[in-house]
């Protein structure tokens, strides 16, 4: 995995974490040219769409790379570059 390396003070310890560049359903909307919110629930449900890395009370976020590659494969059209 690339990223940067950041240092995170909790309870005390300092840890180093890799940063992860993350999208929810907001964000993979717009990189599927702005396609409704129960469209990307469709998709995101889909068995070929990649696993999230988290479940949050927010609703849940996937690696970009992870996204990217996905439009890539399976919609060429969006891909950027």
């Amino acid at each position: 995995m690339t990223g940067k390396l950041t240092r995170v003070k909790e309870s005390g310890q300092l840890f180093t974490v890799r940063h992860m560049d993350l999208v929810g359903a907001a964000e993979i909307r717009a990189m599927l040219g702005g396609i409704s919110k129960q469209r990307v629930y469709v998709i995101t449900s889909h068995r070929n769409f990649p696993e999230p890395v988290a479940d949050l009370v927010q609703g849940k976020v996937w690696r970009k790379s992870d996204v990217v590659a996905w439009i890539r494969e399976h919609r060429p059209e969006l891909a950027e570059g």
